[in-house]
């Protein structure tokens, strides 16, 4: 039997985790600010918020490469990341709940209190998704069976984005005190992200050949420092970081805009975030096929553009119905981004395979998710930048109050600032070197160091 075949059960049960995974993470994103600001009315200014996400995230570029790093050169008979994943589950659902639910009668108090449960919360997310996700290239190395578990993987993504950008916004306007709603949203996502975590718990067995101890095993920082001299890792995290900070941008600023400029409920709005889709689904489809043609690199190009050209259409918005096509066009360019950054990060993983003789996915996927989660804070401290300079406040984000500079900013925030972030992923997309035969020979040698391996278990 071909080693590189992967069951069908087996892709299932690894990417049916994406489901909480993007659920937790993308309703965090798209509300977690709009919640201290705009809802609840935490008890501190807008770049005071914005602050308190930055410690948040730079707990994130501690935390991530460290955990990956632990899991790379631990030894169970579990695996190297399963116990760590089991281990973070309960913190995990708790510290969802917590995080919507801060004292609000005291700033300091306030402040304290959301330091610590961010802090704790993203230990767990760490734990658990970075994790998983670090399983992915030991699934297999067949570029088209990669190909096939990122399109399952995705898949149950959509459901994942469709439960964090359009269930939760229902869930948490769904009851007049905000704490309440969005505690129960929380709660909600939390026991899903647990409960879609354990097939892969139960059913994905980590590669033996991947578990041999070596005596020569490289510390913490010499594997960081490796990983940034691989010109292709260095490339991947500039277009990953990018493109995610342009992400992060326009999903944290979208409720503003919506309640600001076109005078939508959460209720209202969340619709229109479910119907955006209509088109993902379908245009993951168009993806796959075009990469498959292509290549992967070529498809993330093309997807990268289609979703940037999206963008300056929100200065001809004006109502909510005007707001649902630019959605809807930015929702077909949104296929490619979520599916092909997955398959390039596991090549990524393969040619430094063939380089240190070591399987470092945890590490690589640490330093990654540092650079995707620093562009989610940073998308914060953006946002509250945009507030302060245009003057916008909890009690003018509604069309009545919002002056024209606050309208301007908003536009700005979602049409323009995206813009240039996309604009220079591209660019660093084009510098990424792993396509074409310099990629096949990469998959040559660790077929080849997989061989010997197995060999060295027998």
């Amino acid at each position: 039997m071909n080693e590189d075949h992967v069951p069908t059960g087996k892709k299932i049960s690894w990417a049916v985790a994406n489901i909480g995974s993007l659920a937790i993470g993308q309703a965090s994103i798209l509300l977690l600010y709009a919640y201290y600001f705009l809802y609840l009315g935490v008890p501190l200014t807008p770049l005071g918020i914005s602050l308190v996400l930055m410690v948040y995230g730079i707990w994130d570029a501690l935390n991530e490469p460290l955990i990956g790093h632990i899991s790379d050169f631990s030894r169970s008979r579990w695996g190297r990341r399963k116990p760590f994943i089991a281990i973070g589950l309960v913190p995990l659902l708790i510290c969802s709940y917590l995080i919507y639910t801060p004292p609000i009668n005291d700033p300091i108090i306030c402040t304290v209190y959301l330091i610590v449960i961010l802090i704790l919360y993203e230990t767990s997310v760490t734990m658990v998704f970075t994790l998983w996700f670090a399983l992915y290239p030991e699934l297999t190395l067949d570029q088209n069976e990669r190909l096939a578990i990122s399109r399952f993987k995705e898949i149950f993504g959509v459901l994942g984005l469709i439960l964090g950008l359009a269930i939760a916004p229902l869930i948490a306007g769904s009851f007049k005190d905000p704490m309440m709603g969005f505690s129960l949203m929380g709660l909600t996502l939390g026991i899903i992200a647990v409960v879609c975590v354990l097939p892969t718990l139960f059913f994905i067995k980590e590669r033996k050949e991947y578990q041999i101890i070596k005596e020569n095993k490289l510390s913490f920082f010499k594997s960081i420092k490796i990983s940034l001299k691989s010109r292709s890792f260095v490339c991947f995290i500039f277009v990953q970081f990018l493109l995610q900070l342009s992400y992060s941008v326009v999903l944290s600023g979208l409720p503003l805009f919506f309640e600001g400029v076109l005078g939508m409920s959460s209720s209202e709005w969340a619709i229109q975030m479910l119907l955006i889709f209509l088109v993902v689904l379908p245009g993951l489809y168009v993806w796959i096929k075009i990469a498959e043609k292509k290549g992967t690199r070529y498809a993330l190009f093309i997807s990268m553009m289609c979703f940037c050209l999206t963008f300056p259409l929100v200065f001809l918005v004006y109502t909510p119905i005007t707001m649902l096509i630019v959605l809807l066009i930015a929702g077909f360019g949104l296929g490619g981004l979520m599916l092909f950054p997955t398959v390039l990060l596991s090549d990524v993983i393969d040619e430094d395979h063939t380089k240190t003789n070591e399987r470092r996915e945890g590490i690589f996927n640490g330093v990654s998710g540092v650079i995707v989660k620093s562009s989610n804070a940073i998308s914060w401290l953006v946002l509250g930048i945009i507030l302060t300079v245009f003057q916008i406040n909890r009690e003018n984000v509604s069309p009545s109050t919002l002056t024209p500079l606050g309208e301007l900013g908003l536009r700005i925030l979602i049409g323009i600032i995206p813009i240039v972030f996309i604009a220079l992923g591209m660019l660093f997309l084009y510098l990424y070197p792993l396509s074409g035969e310099s990629l096949e020979e990469v998959k040559n040698k660790v077929r080849e160091l997989n061989i010997n391996l197995t060999k060295g278990l027998k």
